[in-house]
């Protein structure tokens, strides 16, 4: 029996073996379904190689053998298929574009069949015969002329349209094949309900990506292309907790909607720093102001609005409020204020020069404020591009100096946040 953890299904060597089995199947029987030839011919060489790795395990030999069989019969499919078309091209030319018509679909063969070079040479031949009958031509008859033109290219190129497109990868969707849908959907554009499908595609492989144990991969999709699409949120917020879990400091992480930076680890909490800086939608404090980083309307800022625009519910369940003692600047002296208790806050002077090496990446190209006051009464001290801390200081009521919050959050699982995988 398949082994449960953590509410994600592991498979037994012997369930595994037969799951790619029948993954490979599938690949194999759904190569004849396929629109597009050479979709057909990927699929059968993916089934091979799916079925070279099974070795002999059940009839995999004699299925690999199948499809083997198989690839030359399809090749010639496709060869045949493009020539009769050059050919009914020919057959039913009535202007100089069908004859260019035709040599396009004889030169997408790359290798000589039958007697394309001669069809060629011959369309060539009768493609200027016919611009020079073409030019002695009445305007109406070139407008006849476009429209069979039209219906024929229309009729050739079917299966390249957004709605073939579109069936193949509602095809793709119920073989399982996640990935590739989403590139063929790509093709179909914004076709019927393409986009849903997109979201779909997206979504089922996240869960797959958890369910191989990779949650890397998984939130970073759900972050990238899935957004509140069905329960991502909650999903993505699982599989955060996972990431965490296995982060060592230094390590870039997702979580809500920004990229952070593991600065620190106390048991099952981590403090997270914003990788790079952002700008407030509020300057730090007005002018003319002692500043104060507990009276400050950068922290309001911080743990209302951004603290709802960046966490989901479940995410804002795993942050800790945590006593934040701001002191004095180090090198003036300017008093730092009374304590606070914040969700959201920024890092002290000490605090910068601790981590200074962590938070030195390439996108880092910007000041950011430090809740330590400055040299005036009205400033707050800050960290340069370079990582130096400022001690003297900038008027807190400037727009030019970003912000890198920072978090700490609890791993621990809370059943309310757990993920059931069906």
């Amino acid at each position: 029996m398949a082994k449960r953890r953590r509410n994600e299904i592991i498979l037994t060597p012997e369930q595994q073996i037969e799951a790619d089995y029948q993954k490979a199947v599938r690949r194999m029987e759904g190569a004849e379904k396929m629109l597009q030839p050479e979709d057909k011919l990927s699929m059968y060489r993916e089934a091979m190689r799916m079925f070279a790795q099974l070795d002999d395990y059940k009839d995999s030999k004699e299925c690999k053998k199948e499809c083997k069989n198989n690839l030359p019969q399809a090749r010639a499919e496709y060869r045949e298929a493009v020539y009769q078309s050059g050919m009914q091209l020919i057959e039913h030319a009535k202007s100089a574009v069908d004859y260019e018509a035709a040599i396009a679909e004889f030169r997408q063969l790359k290798r000589e069949y039958k007697d394309i070079p001669q069809q060629i040479e011959k369309c060539e031949r009768l493609k200027e015969k016919e611009l020079k009958n073409e030019r002695a031509r009445s305007i109406c008859h070139k407008l006849l002329t476009l429209a069979v033109v039209a219906a024929v290219i229309a009729f050739i190129f079917y299966l390249r349209t957004p709605q073939a497109y579109y069936q193949e990868g509602k095809l793709l969707m119920s073989l399982g094949d996640y990935e590739r849908a989403n590139t063929v959907f790509a093709k179909s554009k914004d076709y019927k309900d393409t986009k849903d499908h997109v979201l779909e595609c997206s979504y089922q492989r996240a869960i797959s990506y958890a369910k191989e144990g990779d949650y890397q991969k998984a939130v970073r999709l759900l972050y990238d292309k899935v957004g509140n699409y069905k329960d991502a949120g909650r999903k993505k917020t699982w599989y955060e907790r996972q990431v965490l879990a296995e982060a060592q400091i230094g390590d870039t992480v997702i979580f809500g909607m920004a990229k952070w930076i593991v600065a620190e680890r106390m048991q099952d909490q981590l403090l997270l720093i914003k990788k790079s800086p952002i700008e407030a939608q509020t300057v730090y404090q007005e002018s003319g102001k002692p500043f104060s980083w507990a009276a400050s309307q950068l922290r309001a800022w911080l743990n209302n609005e951004f603290y709802r625009s960046c966490f989901s519910k479940s995410e804002q369940k795993m942050l800790q409020k945590k006593s934040v003692q701001t002191n004095a600047n180090s090198v003036y002296g300017t008093n730092g204020g009374y304590g606070t208790n914040d969700a959201v806050f920024l890092l002290d002077e000490t605090q910068a020069e601790q981590y200074r090496e962590l938070l030195l990446v390439q996108d880092n190209q910007k000041d950011w404020w430090l809740r330590t006051p400055g040299k005036a009464q009205d400033s707050a001290a800050f960290v340069s591009p370079e990582g130096t801390v400022m001690h003297y200081g900038y008027t807190a009521d400037s727009k030019e100096i970003g912000v890198r919050p920072a978090v700490w959050v609890s791993i621990q699982e809370q059943g309310d946040n757990r993920v059931k995988f069906e």
